[in-house]
């Protein structure tokens, strides 16, 4: 008897461990861009834009579309030609995703963009990556500068890794900026920045086949107790 209900425990906790793995698989993080249209493809809709879902400052610099790209066709430039300003590209994540909830607390998302161009020697670039919630912001990155490691020849890939989202966040607001002023040397202040994404993980739900799974695999084990109980 006991030889051949070995088998079949061991069946039983196979099962129980298939069940468990797909519940396992089923529940794995899910990642995607939190801003839309960041490789600039897409035209702006309405005036304030500089391509669909991003906004730039209604004057001064307005930050432009331009066909000068590091993938596709567009990609945005920030540039003050006459020196004495700043020019200013923005989006907010709520204008690409719902908000965020408790599921993405905790997760520290990954900003990268791909940029090129010159700041002069009287200028800079930074951004700034703020997670926002009901009453404003809740926290700041600060300044990124990212301007030392532009090129005017070739596009280089920055990478900024944020801090954990705080309860409460509902969503993430991007802001890259350039200043300058004056133009001492003479040399242009234009940078293009493209590519931009924004890397939000959230743990999926487990589907309701996969809860179904679980159950199941739950119930194998208890059952697999009660025999040897027995």
């Amino acid at each position: 008897m006991l030889n051949l209900k070995a088998p079949r425990v061991r069946t039983l906790a196979a099962r129980a461990a298939l069940a468990l793995a797909g519940v396992a698989a089923s529940a794995d993080a899910a990642t995607t861009n939190g801003f839309a249209n960041g490789g600039f493809e897409t035209a702006a809709a309405d005036a304030g834009q500089v391509a669909a879902g991003w906004l730039t400052a209604p004057t001064g610099n307005p930050a432009q579309w331009s066909d000068d790209a590091h993938t596709g066709s567009h990609s945005a430039l920030l540039t003050v030609p006459g020196g004495f300003g700043a020019s200013t590209l923005f989006q907010d994540s709520r204008g690409n995703l719902p908000a965020l909830t408790a599921a993405n607390v905790g997760d520290t998302p990954l900003l990268t963009f791909w940029a090129k161009g010159d700041v002069s020697t009287t200028g800079n670039a930074n951004f700034w990556l703020r997670y926002m919630g009901a009453d404003g912001i809740l926290l700041d990155s600060g300044a990124q500068s990212f301007g030392g490691s532009l090129s005017l020849d070739d596009w280089t890939q920055m990478s900024f890794r944020g801090a954990a989202i705080p309860v409460g966040t509902t969503s993430v607001m991007l802001e890259i900026n350039t200043a300058v002023g004056p133009l001492l040397d003479g040399r242009a202040d234009a940078v293009h920045v493209d590519d931009i994404e924004l890397a939000l993980t959230t743990a999926a739900v487990p589907e309701p086949g996969s809860a179904a799974l679980l159950l199941a695999g739950l119930a194998t084990v208890g059952a697999i107790a009660r025999r040897r109980r027995a």
